[in-house]
């Protein structure tokens, strides 16, 4: 359902504030990754938080690459 939200928002007249809004939580996300690292986590959860920054990079690529296609 939320991937339907998404779809339609980016489709909408205010696209761009929603491609804003959700960059947004994104970045944000980033920062917090990027400060987890900083501050050091154990090897176990350095990997799987190493995983979750890749992860959040395709989606943010996904989420312009989706707004310009609409």
């Amino acid at each position: 359902m939320q991937l339907l939200e998404l779809e339609r928002d980016l489709s909408g007249a205010d696209r761009d504030a929603a491609l804003a809004r959700h960059d947004e939580i994104l970045a944000n996300l980033e920062a917090r990754i990027s400060a987890a690292l900083r501050e050091g986590l154990p090897p176990d959860d350095y990997a799987r938080v190493e995983q979750l920054r890749e992860a959040n990079v395709v989606a943010r690529k996904i989420l312009r690459l989706s707004a310009r296609e609409n």
